[in-house]
């Protein structure tokens, strides 16, 4: 049996203990308190990894770069997918008017296209400045209008 002096002590240490984990918790912001959190949970009940966490995820994004074309064609609206779905959304809310160029390897024979977003369709990029990606030009500019195969006209 422990005499009451070895157990006063266990008890004041153990007190002492909780009160200085609290101290160094009540001074951490909250992401360091969560990060902290976290990795005593871990600790505690161990750190292995779900066979979940090792397959790769496929985002939004990543599914609009790989579904996205720049003009769209009857074909690609045919396919129900959610992919696909994403992707027609995506392409429903640009602002087709005017593009948006990335003129940065034009020497190579390579040119970048793309339509505008809303925020550059507010700030005038592409119809009252410049629509190259890098260039703010606003004096001197010109359009240009190039046909496509279902007779839409397309402004650059």
């Amino acid at each position: 049996m422990a005499s009451f002096g070895s157990l006063k002590q266990a008890i004041f240490d153990k007190q002492a203990r909780t009160q200085q984990y609290q101290d160094h918790i009540r001074g951490l912001n909250a992401y360091d308190r969560h990060k902290r959190f976290l990795n005593d949970y871990v600790g505690y009940y161990g750190g292995e990894k779900s066979s979940r966490d090792a397959l790769p995820v496929k985002t939004d994004q990543d599914t609009l770069r790989e579904g996205y074309r720049f003009i769209r064609s009857e074909e690609d609206d045919m396919n129900p997918s959610w992919e696909q779905r994403l992707v027609k959304r995506y392409y429903d809310k640009l602002f087709k008017e005017y593009c948006i160029a990335d003129m940065s390897h034009y020497k190579t024979g390579k040119i970048g296209l793309r339509w505008r977003t809303e925020k550059e369709v507010i700030s005038g990029k592409g119809q009252f400045a410049c629509g190259n990606k890098h260039c703010h030009e606003v004096e001197g500019l010109a359009s240009y209008e190039a046909s496509q195969s279902q007779g839409k006209l397309f402004l650059f």
